[in-house]
């Protein structure tokens, strides 16, 4: 079985790199012929790049140590359900995980776009080939996931404590489909540039499908790692501007600007060159967030996979970057927009500041993250930048992006005059004035809490606003109130759907702003019988039970918790020590609530019966998990096919053999 993954990838590999240059020959030659075959070539690796995932999950499931991989990702006392996470566990699976996925998605992408931009496809394809062929390249030269031990062991070393939870299951695939599926969105835009197709704008509404596709991946990796971090590993937090952390807000930013942008591009005309630009820069962060998780030189609490691979990926941003960037040059030309900014109070303008903030958010980031590189290249000193510094920095700029995203939906294309503006934004900033003084009255005054819940009541109103207006105007045509409003949704769904996640966006802001400023934590030494207060609550430690496993000791502490009057019941908070890894995994007890969560976690148990817990009181954490199916919720809404008669396409012309080489038209 393990033979014949190693022919699927070896096969996988030399048909990438056959897509690759007959996919660009195609499109140079207009060739038809060379087109599909480069077509057809593609969609057989997916069912190779299969047969290689099964060859090495079936090894792990029959305990086939004589795989190297296998080896040091597992051992006899993994429970079987967990070989899908030993198979990404480690930097060589990982990479194999990655080139599957993307196979699959880039094929589903590369079958749509040949029906709708027959010029584009060949050297969308081409790029995506390519990206294929550097990760099989990788695979097959230096990280081998189905490499064997000449001679076959009797046991594997295991697997990191750390990874054997259910959480692993949905965090780390969902993080690193998000990060590969940049790729998409960027052949696409790439592709179009290649064709002399770029000016044109007959690429928008696949890049804005397979770049709104990504940005929910990315999101949805980013709130899951968020959640595995404060529920599963015992952190007490869920965010610490950690490198591996920073890695995936990067890409995200660059694509948040990207998939707002681009819909002026598909309303006016405009930002042409400035949305090529965006999604090479953030293809290039996703990259670089490949670096980091791949073993950069950067230390982070989340590398639990140890490579110098890093600096290979770090070398092929360089080199994607450089590349793009020229033929972004070389096609200059061919980008200019239809119509320039009529007025700086525009819809337009809105979305340009939104814009150079993300990315000034992502460059500070960025930044910070890398700092220790520059200070060790300087001194031999490793000096690395805390929270403190990307709270105080970034904490602003994102005020101001909630800002913008209540105030830019409601403002008109092209120029704004003031008297549309004061109806617009008349009943937002009254609501900000009440929310400012009903904070004020029940005690608020932090500088930053009063700003950001202010901030935040901006666009939950022009929501409202604009939803209660429309379904107003359509009642007064005949419908009814609810027929009215679910109407209003479907007519313009790209709208409505994101007014959803500009909600789901403000639930998060809330939450944020909530647990950072008001959380409340205290370390407590205890023996059993022992009770502690903290805030409302009463904790009595009453005793710990322990149970010990071939790889591991397990200790539970029970705790009997009262809110003031009220009884919530026993928690158990539990820590497992690994002697072999030298490690301890934590896991935290949660009582959530609408208002707070109530949270202990263990920092160690002594021999004579005391222990050390952390206890936390975290407010409105539970507005942000619940932001994620809101925020699904309305991308998918957004996605989905507007009801509205679409305008007439102007239907393209088969490929034929009279045109220009690259599709420069004549």
């Amino acid at each position: 079985m393990v033979e014949l993954g190693q022919i699927a990838l070896i096969l996988s590999f030399m048909i990438a790199g056959y897509s690759s240059v007959v996919g660009f020959a195609g499109g140079m030659l207009n060739g038809r012929d060379l087109a599909a075959s480069a077509r057809w070539g593609f969609y057989s690796i997916c069912p190779l790049l299969l047969l290689a995932t099964a060859s090495l999950i079936y090894a792990f499931v029959t305990n086939d140590f004589s795989v190297k991989y296998v080896a040091e990702n597992s051992n006899l006392a993994m429970p079987k359900a967990y070989a899908w996470v030993a198979f990404y566990s480690g930097n060589a699976g990982s990479l194999l995980y990655i080139s599957v996925a993307f196979s699959i998605m880039a094929a589903i992408a590369i079958r749509i776009v040949n029906s709708k931009l027959p010029y584009t496809s060949p050297y969308a394809l081409g790029v995506m080939s390519m990206v294929l062929l550097f990760f099989l390249a990788v695979i097959l030269f230096l990280a081998n996931p189905l490499e064997r031990h000449q001679i076959p062991l009797e046991d594997g070393q295991g697997m990191n404590p750390l990874l054997i939870h259910f959480g692993m299951f949905i965090h780390p695939p969902f993080q690193m489909l998000g990060l590969i599926s940049v790729a998409l969105p960027f052949s696409i835009a790439i592709g179009a540039l290649l064709a002399g197709r770029g000016g044109r704008d007959e690429w928008v509404d696949q890049g804005r499908l397979w770049g709104m596709l990504s940005w929910l991946l990315l999101t949805t990796g980013l709130l899951l790692g968020a959640w595995w971090a404060y529920t599963i590993l015992g952190w007490g937090g869920y965010w610490a501007w950690d490198p591996v952390e920073n890695s995936a807000l990067m890409p995200w930013l660059g694509m948040t600007a990207f998939v707002h942008s681009i819909m002026v591009q598909k309303r006016r005309g405009m930002f042409r060159m400035w949305n090529m630009v965006l999604i090479i820069v953030s293809f290039a962060m996703a990259q670089m967030g490949m670096f980091i998780n791949r073993g950069g030189p950067v230390p982070s609490v989340h590398s639990f996979a140890e490579s110098t691979m890093g600096w290979i990926f770090l070398a092929v941003m360089a080199a994607t970057l450089f590349i793009s960037l020229s033929i972004f040059i070389f096609r200059y030309d061919t980008l200019k927009s239809r119509s320039g900014l009529d007025s700086m109070i525009s819809r337009e303008s809105a979305f340009l500041a939104q814009n150079v903030l993300f990315l000034l958010i992502a460059f500070v980031t960025l930044w910070g993250t890398i700092f220790p590189i520059f200070s060790e290249a300087v001194d031999d000193t490793t000096m690395t930048i805390g929270q403190p510094f990307f709270n105080k920095v970034n904490g602003p700029l994102m005020v101001l992006l909630v800002l913008l995203m209540g105030i830019g939906p409601v403002l008109p294309w092209r120029k704004a005059g003031w008297s549309s503006i004061n109806k617009m934004l008349r009943a937002p900033f009254v609501v900000a004035s009440v929310v400012l003084v009903s904070s004020l009255i029940i005690g608020i005054n932090q500088y930053w809490v009063l700003i950001s819940f202010v901030v935040c009541s901006v666009p939950v109103t022009t929501v409202l606003q604009e939803l209660v207006r429309g379904t107003k105007s359509r009642h007064s045509r005949g419908e009814n109130w609810g027929f009215a409003f679910l109407s209003l949704l479907s007519a313009n769904r790209p709208r409505y759907g994101g007014y959803i996640v500009h909600l789901s966006i403000v639930m998060l802001a809330i939450g944020i702003t909530a647990s950072s400023f008001y959380d409340v934590q205290k370390d407590v030494v205890m023996k059993p019988g022992d009770s502690e207060i903290l805030g409302k609550y009463t904790f009595t430690y009453l005793e710990v039970s322990e149970k010990s496993y071939p790889d591991r000791l397990e200790e539970t502490a029970k705790f009997e918790v009262w809110s003031g009057d009220k009884y919530i019941g026993y928690m158990y908070p539990y820590r497992a020590v690994y002697p072999e890894f030298q490690i301890a995994a934590t896991r935290g007890a949660i009582h959530s609530t609408v208002l707070e969560d109530f949270y202990l976690v263990p920092s160690e148990f002594m021999e004579d019966g005391e222990a050390v817990f952390r206890v936390l009181i975290n407010p409105l954490v539970l507005w942000m998990w619940a932001s994620g199916p809101v925020l699904v919720l309305g991308t998918l809404v957004s996605l989905s096919p507007n009801s509205r008669k679409h305008r007439k396409r102007v239907r393209l012309p088969s490929m034929g053999m009279d045109q220009n080489p690259l599709g420069m038209a004549k």
